[in-house]
């Protein structure tokens, strides 16, 4: 093997390390061999899925990770092709923006003759894209109010509920900026949670140095969690098959393997 080839299995290895000691989470318990039969049996037995679901990523990622997502949902869940969906944000700077965006997306692909609301859609966000997600389905601001999404039920991955922790340090542009724990945007969306009318679950890792595993369900709300990576712990539980195996049952209306959300050891 070549040492560039060394070096790239060095690093996947380091990745996917856990951390210094094993958390397990009772609330989610996550047998790694039913996560491993329940994928298994979800890619050969395809169900009947009651709403299109659109797939929204993360803040300034590139439009084929987004694609990745959409796919590995499609294959788990069985949902057609043309009734799934995915939007990134690559060179968006404001969350108003990036909720027009995806308003406009799914009116185009599945028109409403709703004059308020889009056709109802089961929503997958990504970090940022759970937040874009709730930015829409709230009214829009400005002279001329859009549509609102109409979301039945939203899974967020890692998103920024109560604010993300790198914002505070590193925030390039008004939707990091607005993202910032304590933000009067986050106070506004989490402030009109409780009339949104639809369903939030909220997935996390551990060790998420990006967001913090506390950050990742709004206030009064606890996330999904299960031990992270040593390093790019955030970015990985898009990757991560017991949410996604977890997330896919529900999509699915089959009984998931998570019990309750509860509040993570550490972030």
């Amino acid at each position: 093997m070549s040492t560039g080839g060394r070096a790239w299995l060095a690093l996947l290895w380091l990745v996917g390390l856990p951390g210094c000691t094993t958390l397990v989470n009772p609330d989610f318990p996550a047998d790694p061999q039913i996560v491993q039969a329940e994928w298994g049996r979800m890619k050969r037995e395809p169900a009947e899925m009651p709403r299109p679901i659109v797939v929204l990523d993360g803040w300034r990622q590139p439009d084929f990770s987004a694609r990745s997502l959409a796919r590995t949902i499609r294959k788990l869940t069985g949902v057609p092709q043309d009734r799934i969906v995915s939007e990134s944000f690559l060179t968006r700077s404001t969350l108003e923006r990036m909720a027009d965006d995806v308003v406009r997306r799914v009116e185009r692909t599945w028109p409403s003759d709703d004059p308020e609301w889009t056709t109802e859609v089961d929503v997958v966000g990504f970090s940022m894209g759970g937040i874009v997600a709730r930015t829409a389905a709230m009214p829009g601001e400005g002279d001329t109010p859009r549509k609102r999404l109409k979301i039945r039920r939203l899974y967020t991955i890692g998103s920024p509920h109560r604010g993300a922790n790198l914002a505070k340090r590193i925030a390039m542009d008004k939707a990091a900026r607005d993202m910032r724990p304590g933000t009067a945007f986050l106070e506004r969306l989490n402030a009109a949670l409780p009339e949104a009318g639809y369903e939030l679950v909220c997935y996390t890792h551990t060790n998420d140095r990006i967001v913090g595993a506390r950050n990742a369900a709004p206030p009064g709300r606890e996330p999904f969690w299960v031990q992270g990576t040593l390093f790019f712990s955030h970015f990985s539980t898009r990757l991560d098959r017991r949410i996604l195996v977890d997330l896919a049952l529900r999509l699915r209306g089959e009984p998931p393997l998570s019990i309750r959300g509860s509040e993570p050891p550490s972030d």
